[in-house]
């Protein structure tokens, strides 16, 4: 895996809205709700994954505490929040945790975006990496395009250093076995780098200038070259997701039971969009009962194509969430 980038795989874009829709208890002024794997909120204890809490300071306006609990009631994440509209926003130190105790990551947060030095560990509880995080660009403080992470160090997972002040070579070999190795320089790739992807079904080589990528060939199995100018290309839905949003909208019928009970509220989706654009594996996070769920399901069913997203120029699939809001009056 890419030192800097979660795969494609993750759970990826309109997002943006789901903690609108929460249904968060409150328990001694305390505020609790429940995750699944993907950190979408789930009504029931029993679906859930994660617990999160967040515990007021007692002071007005004043940040939360946040502690996020694997479901067995080890910690998984400590840090401090802001939560406000049922939003809610990291800022300053956050932790996170393996089972075992052993730290995941040290990472900073302003305003609910990463921005200063971020730590990664191995399973091992040894240092992996140090990223710097440079502040976003709504700041106007980074050019459009510049590089937002630099890595500043990198050590393998016996303890010794491979980069140091941002200078060094890295061969790294990720959880599926697969690689990726070359050169930084201050901070940034360098050169030619080459390594493996999707479990090793494909090799790939890339030529850097600065960080900038300059090119890519990804290698299958029968020696079938693919080139490429982007690492990562995310799915793209015909005309952007406003189109998407104008489609569900024309097309969404209230189910009759719903609107005889005036259901109202938010229906959430997840699914994948497959390597072909289709919307395949649609799961219903969230709905207001009375078929309004299944229904959003019959829509989003129906779309259009999408452009697929691609990894290193080959089509994978890549999952995504919508929310569908309902409203009678």
């Amino acid at each position: 895996m890419n030192i800097f980038t979660s795969r494609l795989l993750a759970v990826t874009g309109l997002t943006f809205f789901l903690s609108l829709f929460a249904q968060p208890i409150l328990a001694q002024n305390q505020i609790v709700t429940y995750l699944n794997k993907n950190k979408y909120i789930v009504a029931e204890k029993d679906s859930a994954v994660y617990i999160r809490i967040l515990t007021p300071d007692g002071k007005p306006e004043a940040p939360y505490s946040l502690t996020e609990q694997y479901k067995t009631g080890e910690i998984y994440r400590k840090g401090t929040a802001r939560f406000s509209h049922d939003r809610m926003t990291l800022i300053g130190l956050v932790t996170t945790y393996q089972p075992d105790g052993k730290k995941i990551s040290e990472e900073y947060y302003k305003e609910g975006a990463q921005e200063g030095s971020c730590r990664y560990y191995y399973k091992n509880g040894n240092l992996k990496s140090e990223i710097l995080v440079s502040e976003q660009v709504k700041s106007g403080n980074l050019k459009m395009g510049a590089p937002s992470r630099k890595l500043l160090s990198f050590y393998d997972s016996l303890g010794t250093q491979l980069v140091k002040n941002g200078n060094g070579y890295v061969h790294e070999v990720n959880d599926d076995g697969d690689s990726e190795e070359g050169e930084y320089k201050d901070g940034y790739k360098e050169g030619n780098w080459k390594g493996t992807f999707l479990k090793k079904k494909y090799r790939y080589t890339e030529r850097y200038e600065q960080c900038r990528l300059l090119e890519g060939t990804s290698i299958d199995s029968t020696g079938k070259e693919v080139h490429y100018s982007k690492v990562e290309e995310r799915p793209e839905y015909p005309g952007g997701m406003q189109n998407l949003y104008r489609f569900i909208g024309m097309n969404y019928r209230y189910p009759r039971q719903a609107y005889q009970q005036g259901a109202s509220g938010a229906v959430i989706l997840s699914f994948i969009v497959d390597t072909l654009g289709k919307p395949a594996e649609i799961t219903i996070l969230q709905d207001a009962g009375h078929g309004t769920g299944e229904e959003g399901v019959r829509v989003l069913r129906g779309s259009p194509k999408w452009v697929p997203g691609k990894l290193r120029g080959i089509p994978v699939r890549v999952s995504h969430s919508v929310p569908i809001h309902l409203n009678l009056q």
